[in-house]
């Protein structure tokens, strides 16, 4: 997930569509560029699961050219915190994906993980800013709910 990021961060068409979103916004204004692409994403792809067997990963320079094209992407929670970080790298800034778990559910040793979602930094407030569509007007519930987190950096 980490690499689709950063192969799709330099990709003209991510730029291009956190262009077209962050178009009305006064310039330096990062943590409202954040927050309109973290809107354009929940109003403009539909959530769906990945199938039952399979990790699916769509590559965010991917899902960026399908809403472009008034496509609706259907996107998981990794698909979805992909593309929102790329285009935070995208525009500059820092981002992060967190994977976090629910359930103290192991499998071999391992921590099983359940779900990831991007924050990225506003440098502003010096402050990481959660990003999550998925779970959207419940962020705040959801992270209390949160047993076991990870942080993956992008890049650096």
């Amino acid at each position: 997930m980490r690499r689709a990021v950063l192969e799709s961060q330099d990709h003209f068409v991510v730029r291009e569509f956190c262009e077209q979103v962050c178009s009305g916004l006064a310039s330096k204004d990062y943590l409202s560029e954040y927050l309109a692409i973290y809107h354009a994403i929940l109003g403009r792809c539909r959530y769906m699961r990945d199938p039952r067997t399979v990790e699916l990963v769509r590559a965010p320079h991917i899902v960026a050219r399908q809403l472009l094209t008034g496509q609706v992407p259907q996107l998981d929670c990794d698909d979805e915190g992909a593309m929102i970080a790329a285009c935070v790298t995208a525009m500059g800034g820092t981002a992060r994906l967190v994977t976090v778990a629910f359930q103290d559910m192991f499998y071999e040793g391992r921590r099983q993980y359940s779900h990831v979602f991007c924050e990225a930094f506003e440098p502003r407030s010096r402050q990481w800013i959660v990003l999550d569509p998925v779970a959207a007007e419940r962020t705040k519930q959801m992270l209390k709910d949160v047993r076991a987190s990870k942080i993956w950096p992008i890049g650096n």
